[in-house]
């Protein structure tokens, strides 16, 4: 017994330098076994694991500077194929992860270089930190673009030369015009756009990854720094911040969590004062797993589709992978919330995405604990709001994220969208277009981002002679209609669902609005709004139906456009599955019981502890 080191029986043996080749059945000594495990050598359990892992966003420069490089990004799949590396295979356990800050950008006076984004890490993967933008301090020396995941841009009044990217995570940057404007920071997919001559530089796009269950852009560059056209560099899809235009605007910070590159900031090389660059954003790191995990952190929450867990880390921590995570089923409603009508003869607001699994659809998991819940805001627009705001706010419980739908177009004026006046907005179901735009490529796009089934439709076109109109805004069951003469477009019906008990119609389009003469276009079935055609303003979405606002009349700006409805989240369960501990804040938000199944409606922001 003694020669068994403390354990009864006849001690085993390793063969070829490992503890018994990946199993350890049968009697050992306790002296052996502790010599393999302080060596790292004994029989441990592992799990594949997927990854994205994205750095944190340079810096923008100054005085016309190049906008921020992207953060380097690796991913083993779930994106585009050039970038696709291996599944790790990684021993369970608890291990670091690390998530890059994005880097300061540089500061004119008091004179403060511009940083590299931090690097971000999971296991045998780091990104490099995006490149920090080219650019010139107050009493100082130019300070050329640095290199990194993606390379930052160069500036006009410093070496014009964007830097390089590191290879098989991002790109270069792009280049100043001498003179003129700064260059865009690199991105994931593309080099940084060389300043314009007379405008700065785009940031290269980055790169798409629906490793989360959607798919989202990452490590777009930030757009170069433009003096006085107003030209400057645009970021570049991935969270790059926009560059400044003088006079002394600063650089548009990149979006948290993307690894976007900052800004470059904007006016000339001998300013009193000068915009600063933007800072970059954070890095993230995505890791999916059908091996359970935990993580030490409410910023990297876990949630569950079924067979793969997914941890989005915001914030370094630790994940426990192997350890339990059980999670609850439940069956949803989500719809997002409505997109505000157009005004001046505008075009009808989409309803909010519409997504259910009820009836039986693939059911929704949430974790032990509370769960966030987001019921997304309609859309608003007024004669003084841009019609960009007009989009309504997205729904989000888990994994599961109804957009909001797109804002009606806008007849032509100062607060026009960028994509041309009066065109629809893209959503969860489109914006109706308003009138003078019959092109259909004017339809605000439904289903947007895309996800299986749709979760609408696109919005309808408008009639540009007199009466002139708006077209409809799309619905959850089908496209807003297109100005029939003399009439605006009708909302797209909603759909029904009983999941709350009863059957309630939701996500309906808005009408489309019109000039004095016209009729206005009736809201679609399911909480959308009516148009407007005697002078004022369209009517509502409804509240808590995601229903799109109807478009406003003209002539002037009528009143506005309708507000979109409020999106609302409703989930179902068992009772005899549900924790004893579900409970759902704050008050405003219910548990009912419809027969053998408690009912939860959540028709504000709030929490369910399950």
């Amino acid at each position: 017994m003694a020669g068994n080191g403390g354990i009864i029986g006849p001690p085993n043996t390793v063969s070829n330098g490992c503890a018994a080749c990946g199993t350890a059945p049968g009697v050992w000594q306790m002296n052996t076994v502790y010599s393999y495990v302080k060596n790292s050598d004994w029989v441990y359990n592992f799990a594949a694991v997927d990854y994205l892992v994205v750095a944190g966003g340079g810096g923008g420069g100054t005085v016309r500077g190049g906008g921020g490089g992207a953060g380097g990004y690796q991913a083993s799949g779930y994106g585009p194929s050039p970038l696709r590396g291996s599944t790790l295979t990684v021993r369970q356990g608890t291990f670091p992860v690390v998530v890059g800050a994005g880097g300061a950008g540089m500061i004119w006076n008091p004179a403060t270089a511009g940083v590299k984004g931090s690097n971000s890490s999971f296991s045998t993967i780091t990104s490099t930190g995006g490149g920090f933008g080219a650019g010139r301090q107050h009493s100082a020396s130019y300070i050329a673009a640095g290199p990194g995941g993606s390379g930052g841009g160069g500036g006009v009044c410093s070496p014009i030369c964007g830097a390089a990217g590191t290879p098989g995570q991002g790109s270069a940057g792009g280049n100043a015009a001498s003179g003129q404007d700064g260059g865009g920071g690199g991105g994931v997919l593309a080099v940084g756009g060389n300043a314009k001559g007379r405008g700065g530089g785009d940031g290269g796009a980055g790169a798409p990854n629906a490793i989360s269950g959607n798919a989202t852009f990452y490590g777009g560059g930030g757009g170069g720094g433009d003096q006085n056209t107003p030209n400057q560099g645009a970021g570049g899809a991935g969270g790059g911040g926009a560059g400044g235009v003088s006079p002394g605007q600063a650089g548009t910070p990149g979006t948290a969590n993307t690894g976007g590159g900052g800004g470059g900031g904007s006016d000339d090389c001998s300013p009193t004062s000068a915009g600063n660059g933007g800072t970059g954003g954070p890095g993230v790191v995505v890791l999916r797993s059908s091996t359970s995990f935990t993580t030490d952190s409410a910023c990297a929450p876990v949630n569950f589709n079924g067979t793969d867990y997914i941890g989005t880390f915001k914030a370094s921590t630790n994940i426990n992978l192997g350890t339990a995570n059980p999670f609850t089923a439940f069956d949803y409603l989500v719809v997002g919330g409505g997109g505000a009508g157009g005004y001046k003869k505008g075009g009808g607001g989409g309803a909010g995405g519409f997504r259910t699994s009820f009836p039986g659809g693939t059911k929704l998991y949430l974790g032990p604990g509370p769960n966030t819940i987001q019921v997304g805001a309609g859309g608003t627009t007024s004669c003084s709001t841009p019609a960009e705001n007009a989009s309504g706010e997205p729904s989000v419980v888990g994994l599961i994220t109804a957009a909001g739908g797109g804002g009606g177009g806008t007849g032509p004026g100062p607060l026009s969208p960028p994509v041309g006046a009066g065109a629809g907005h893209p959503g969860g179901s489109g914006g109706g277009v308003s009138d003078q735009r019959t092109n259909p490529g004017h339809r605000g796009v439904g289903n947007e981002p895309p996800v299986s089934p749709p979760q609408g439709n696109p919005g309808g076109n408008g009639m540009d002679f007199p009466p002139s109109s708006g077209g409809g805004g799309g619905g959850a069951s089908c496209a807003g209609q297109s100005s029939p003469p003399d009439t605006g477009g009708a909302g797209g019906a909603g759909t029904a669902n009983s999941i709350s008990g009863s059957p309630v119609t939701y996500a309906g389009g808005g009408g489309g609005g019109g000039v004095p003469g016209a009729n206005p276009g009736a809201g679609g079935s399911g909480g959308g709004g009516a148009g407007n055609a005697s002078g004022g303003a369209g009517t509502a979405g409804t509240v808590n139906t995601g229903g799109g606002g109807g478009g406003g009349a003209s002539p002037g700006c009528g009143g506005g456009g309708g507000a979109g409805g409020s999106g609302i989240v409703i989930l179902r369960i068992a009772t005899a599955c549900a924790p004893g501990c579900l409970a759902a804040a704050p008050g405003t938000n219910t548990i009912a019981t419809d027969g053998s199944d408690k009912v939860i409606t959540f028709t504000v922001d709030g929490t369910l502890t399950v």
